[in-house]
């Protein structure tokens, strides 16, 4: 049995491939053939070297002096500094044929330790495009020599635009993506009897997989990452966590979707309030008798009914998906490891900090039948909330929340899942 890793192109994003391979060595799985494409071709040489230590240490500390001579100046925190460097650029692409990726080359060569990659029991494959034949270069370890190694991974990395072609024997290469952004097939045909594919989700081509037999477990990032052509420490170091957590919880490790928790803590949690967020329920839709439609229509929506009537798997995933869209809608930090304690602590702490807002401005939409933009979803949520603590024996609170529900049933049971905690 020989196990590959693959993993695919997206420049600045390739610091999640150093997550999942963090994880990789904490779930002790070995691998003995790596392939990848552009920024998963460097990362995949580091891994034939087994220097874990070495490969975070560059992500960890990325930015654009290790890639570029050029100063590339601006707050990645705002969209104006992004603005500036997306001009940079363009400026390049069109005045000088891409960005001089002179320094990254100079950057490989503190990194790549030739000695060990061929000594290395694991065999490798990367893929580029020459572009002055228009055929793409599929390479194993075997067929690159080592004064030219570094060549060929800048080769396959040449993110064409962006960067400047890569120039090997009088041949022009670019950026592999242009062929296969996620090398499966080449290490199927390296030997390749099972798979874990890290796809980045950036640009480029895929092929139909050749063996559908061969087991495949796929690593993608469940949460946004920033751009392959952000190339910040700040960035990477979020990537790096997500890719661990991804890693994780796709082995059943820990808990969590686009949140990560300690595992089987969101069975834990849901155990512990689903009879309480039932009640609560069934408490906003009572109506001593009036308005036996309206409560009939909302015990009948899909996500409350399935609550109601105790349908456990999906009212698990319901849950689950409830306290995510909070941690989304509050700004909760994505890439921490949340015992479920801690995490449902932070939702009451900020719904709490909304002292004052600006519930009349909220109340004038809901009148006026007008959207509640995603910006406006944390307020509304609090509006929400402030009324559930005011709805006992009062008929008219409640059927406004059921009127709301119609509407918008997740608000309604993301505000109905922080009363239950908080009155649990």
């Amino acid at each position: 049995m020989k196990r590959a890793i693959v993993l695919s192109g997206g420049g600045a994003r390739g610091a999640y491939q150093v997550g999942v391979w963090r994880a990789l060595r904490k779930l002790n799985i070995k691998y003995d053939i790596v392939t990848g494409t552009s920024v998963g071709a460097l990362n995949g040489a580091l891994m034939v070297q087994k220097e874990y230590i070495k490969a975070r240490s560059m992500w960890y500390n990325l930015n654009f002096s290790l890639l570029f001579s050029e100063p590339m100046d601006g707050d990645l925190k705002t969209f104006k500094g992004k603005v500036e460097i997306f001009k940079k650029y363009m400026s390049n692409i069109i005045f000088h044929g891409g960005m001089d990726v002179t320094q990254l080359e100079n950057t490989m060569d503190r990194y790549l330790n030739r000695k060990k990659f061929y000594k290395s029991n694991i065999d490798y494959g990367l893929v580029t495009v020459n572009l002055s034949s228009f055929k793409p270069v599929l390479l194993q370890k075997k067929d690159i020599s080592p004064h030219q190694l570094k060549d060929y991974l800048m080769a396959s990395a040449t993110c064409f635009p962006a960067f400047k072609v890569k120039t090997i024997d009088d041949d022009l290469f670019i950026d592999g993506a242009y062929y296969e952004k996620l090398p499966i097939n080449q290490a199927i045909e390296m030997g390749a009897t099972s798979i874990i594919a890290v796809d980045l989700n950036s640009f480029g081509m895929t092929h139909k997989i050749k063996e559908k037999d061969i087991p495949i477990t796929y690593i993608v990032p469940r949460n946004k990452l920033d751009s392959f052509l952000l190339f910040d420490s700040n960035f990477t170091r979020r990537s790096i966590k997500l890719g661990y957590n991804d890693t994780m919880k796709t082995f059943k490790k820990l808990d969590g979707q686009k949140y990560t928790f300690k595992l089987n803590h969101t069975e834990k949690n849901f155990n512990k309030y689903h009879q309480s967020l039932k009640s609560n329920i069934l408490k906003m839709t009572d109506f001593h008798g009036r308005n036996k439609n309206l409560t009939e229509e909302i015990l009948n929506k899909n996500k409350i009914s399935a609550i109601v009537n105790e349908r456990i798997k999906t009212s698990q995933k319901i849950m689950l998906d409830i306290m995510e869209y909070l941690g989304e809608m509050f700004k909760l930090n994505d890439s921490l490891i949340y015992h479920v304690s801690i995490y449902n602590k932070s939702l009451i702490e900020v719904i709490n900090s909304y002292e004052n807002f600006n519930i009349e401005l909220i109340e004038k939409k809901i009148k006026n039948k007008e959207t509640i933009r995603l910006a406006d979803k944390s307020y509304f949520i609090k509006y929400l909330y402030s009324k559930m603590e005011v709805m006992n024996d009062n008929p008219k609170v409640k059927k406004e929340l059921c009127n709301l529900a119609r509407f918008f049933e997740r608000d309604v049971l993301a505000a109905l899942y922080i009363y239950t905690i908080v009155h649990k």
